[in-house]
């Protein structure tokens, strides 16, 4: 898989060195469309984030729900074919679900086919930080005559993915 950051219309805005094929990676396979641990890491053969840089990573605290801190970026079938990046800030997070060391961070920011694998990140002094990666959406059905339904994105995220980049880190170096 070729990776290429700051993608526009074909081509990469940095110039044509600012992009790298993938050489391995690692990740959970998980039965799930949509889950907590749909999180991935990728060795590229030319480590372009020494020179381009990089985010990095926090575990979500909940304390932070209903604060408009979020920022979700990616490249959605919806925008140009995916062939021009999106994001939306100020996004609110609504609520978390544990599984194990990871999580389930929902939202109802505008994620749609192509955003996934996105970073969902927020700003902190010392640069951005992201809390997780978008895996899907979930429909959620309640309360009588069906009033009371949930819509929301979800963002995988957790220990689990601070581990994993930790782990990347240290492995391949």
């Amino acid at each position: 898989m070729q990776f290429v950051p700051s993608y526009w219309n074909g081509s990469p805005l940095l110039g044509p060195g600012a992009q790298s094929w993938t050489s391995d990676y690692r990740g959970w396979n998980t039965n799930d469309t949509v889950a907590a641990h749909d999180i991935a890491v990728l060795r590229l053969y030319d480590p372009i984030g020494s020179w381009l840089g990089w985010m990095g990573t926090k575990v979500y605290d909940s304390g932070w729900n209903g604060g408009p801190y979020w920022t979700l970026a990616g490249y959605p079938g919806a925008i140009a074919g995916a062939q021009r990046p999106s994001y939306q800030p100020g996004i609110q997070v609504l609520d978390t679900d544990g599984d194990g060391d990871a999580q389930e961070i929902e939202h109802h920011g505008d994620a749609t086919a192509g955003d996934s694998g996105g970073p969902f990140f927020g700003f902190w002094n010392d640069g951005p930080y992201a809390v997780g990666t978008t895996s899907g959406g979930e429909a959620i059905t309640g309360g009588i005559f069906g009033w009371g339904n949930e819509d929301n994105n979800i963002e995988a995220g957790g220990q689990a993915m601070v581990d994993l980049v930790l782990w990347a880190q240290a492995n391949w170096p």
